[in-house]
């Protein structure tokens, strides 16, 4: 008997006329791991909640080793069986100590004091929280918060473990963290299925499931789901993407390995490649970033910070730090991503721009205002330079899409067929076509397209500047290029945008990186030189994948002649190198 069982599974959400899932059939076996992927709407969220009984399925059977999870009296053993773990961890976290929230579910299984101890001390170490057991859980980082959750599942003595899109807010450490944990699950024999869409983390998986429009469209292997001749619509490939090696290594000539890490790509490549390198050459980025740096020099600033100090409780026994003599000069017109691990103080500085935060020390000036000047109107500031916090979907309120995007233009006093125009030009920029989407329910959008319909929100107040806080996390690969296009678009056009980002692809995209540890901002540049002569692994970021490759190239003696940062572009230095081989 299979742990899990979907028998002609549908699902719909009221008054939504359109079903988030069509009928579905599916098993998921003890100890095996699936990666569920699929574009944002596709119906990934409503299959695990299937999956976990949080909703039952409008027609057809789920079964939970062996009951059926639309009855009410299986409910208990059914939470207990299956643990399902959201994007974000706060929404699961009831009490205030870690070890009290492990024990939160064991308690309320009823269990005696002896065992719920023995749970939790177990839980904790599973997760490598040990060290914390006494910390108020919500001074963890988001990591920790993610993997205290996990603990709190696996003190319930779940069999299946199902993580929706639980990575997107992890600095690199904190996902590989995350994904170990995974691996440690897997191989001590829990089940677990984990909604993505980074097809490097799908690739780790030896199934994968794959959804579009609600309907099952693969179920397989995951050689076989990344195979360009497998059975996979192109057009779903395409607007899911591949794995960052795929492309690189059949530029070099070479068979893709799902999933393979850049240094073991890069030694493969060597291997085929050994003794012949690209000739000095120059890098074109090279050229491109000293024009950069001279137009830099004489823009007039958007944002100026100078020795700004912010600590969180300020006065009270839990004052946390926050930021510590931050300094920066952010051009006008500038794409700026801020990196850094969790906690390092990204979002704050980010909020210390938009006067949501202000220094206890130094000061903000913002557009020639300075935000702790006397008189300085705080709600101006706002408006030219609106920020979109890390959940921007947990501000959406109006109950049509149309409405929650024209909330913002109609306070500015936009009224008729302007206000339309607007809402429309920023919904269509951000890829929810206005015809489709203005009058959908926001509560029935996914979480991915909640998201896209706040930015759009943002983008609707016609800002001189954009602040966006993680603003591609849980988006598909075609979301995110939209708005990664959108942002290169709104600088093209003069509108500043300062990102705070976990992905080091997209920050290779920004003119400038500042990286962040610790409160301080520890290095300021441009990407080109940030990801390779500067680059410190104590700043606990990822170098890009084609970056981080073509390091490890370098150590092999293969001379590339430019210093990529992206794949694409890594693929190219490769392709020549490979036909004077072939030559």
């Amino acid at each position: 008997m299979p742990l899990i069982e979907l028998r002609g599974a549908s699902f719909s959400y009221p008054g939504n006329l359109k079903p988030a899932l069509k009928p579905i059939s599916l098993r998921v076996e003890r100890g095996e791991y699936v990666a569920l992927v699929g574009p944002n709407g596709s119906g990934k969220s409503s299959l695990l909640r299937l999956l976990d009984g949080l909703e039952k399925p409008s027609s057809g059977l789920v079964l939970v080793k062996g009951l059926d999870t639309a009855e009410s009296a299986n409910r208990q053993e059914l939470r207990s069986a299956v643990g399902l773990v959201f994007q974000s961890p706060a929404d699961q976290i009831v009490s205030t100590s870690v070890e009290e929230d492990v024990a939160f579910g064991p308690e309320n299984l009823g269990l005696s004091r002896d065992q719920i101890a023995q749970r939790v001390d177990a839980a904790l170490a599973a997760v490598g929280l040990e060290a914390h057991r006494r910390k108020s859980s919500h001074f963890l980082s988001a990591g920790q918060q993610q993997r205290l959750v996990v603990a709190g599942t696996i003190a319930m003595g779940a069999e299946c473990l199902c993580f929706d899109e639980a990575t997107s807010m992890l600095d690199p450490e904190g996902r590989e963290a995350v994904l170990g944990l995974i691996d440690r699950l897997v191989a001590g024999g829990t089940a677990v299925v984990h909604a993505t869409h980074d097809m490097n983390q799908a690739a780790r998986a030896r199934r994968i499931v794959a959804l579009d429009s609600g309907a099952l469209v693969f179920d397989g292997k995951s050689r076989d789901f990344f195979d360009p001749e497998g059975p996979v619509p192109p057009s779903l490939r395409k607007r899911l993407g591949l794995p960052d090696g795929d492309a690189v290594a059949r530029a070099a000539g070479l068979e893709p390995i799902p999933g393979e890490q850049p240094d073991s790509l890069a030694s493969r490549i060597a291997s085929r490649l050994r003794g012949r390198s690209a000739g000095p050459g120059s890098s074109s980025a090279s050229t491109a970033s000293a024009e950069l740096s001279r137009a830099r020099a004489d823009a007039v600033s958007a944002f100026v910070v100078e020795s700004a100090s912010h600590s969180y409780l300020r006065g009270s026994a839990n004052e946390a730090s926050a930021l510590r003599d931050f300094s920066i000069s952010i051009p006008r017109g500038a794409i700026v991503a801020f990196v850094g691990r969790t906690g390092s103080g990204k979002s704050t500085a980010l909020q210390l721009l938009d006067g949501l935060a202000s220094p206890f020390a130094g000061r903000v000036v913002s557009f020639g205002l300075d935000l702790g000047a006397k008189g300085t109107d705080l709600r101006s500031v706002r408006v030219r330079a609106p920020l979109a916090v890390q959940r921007p979907e947990a501000a959406l309120f109006e109950r049509y899409a149309g409405d929650d995007v024209a909330f913002g233009p109609r306070n500015l006093g936009l009224r008729g067929r302007e206000l339309v125009d607007r809402v429309k030009s920023a919904m269509e920029r951000i890829g929810l076509p206005y015809a489709e989407y203005r009058d959908r329910s926001t509560r029935g959008l996914s979480g991915g397209e909640k998201r896209s319909l706040a930015l759009a929100g943002i983008l609707a107040m016609g800002g001189e500047a954009l602040l966006l806080d993680e603003p591609t996390a849980a988006l598909d690969t075609d979301s995110r290029a939209r708005v990664m296009a959108m942002i290169a678009a709104e600088a093209a056009a003069g509108t500043t945008v300062v990102m705070a980002t976990h992905s080091m692809e997209e920050a290779a995209l920004a003119d400038l990186v500042a990286v962040f540890r610790d409160g301080e901002l520890v290095a300021l540049g441009e990407p080109e030189r940030l990801f390779y002569e500067d680059y410190d692994p104590s700043w606990g970021i990822a170098r890009p994948y084609a970056a981080e490759a073509a390091a490890h190239l370098g150590r092999e003696g293969i001379e590339l002649g430019s210093r990529p940062l992206r794949t694409s572009e890594l693929a190219a230095a490769l392709r020549g190198i490979t036909a004077e081989v072939v030559a």
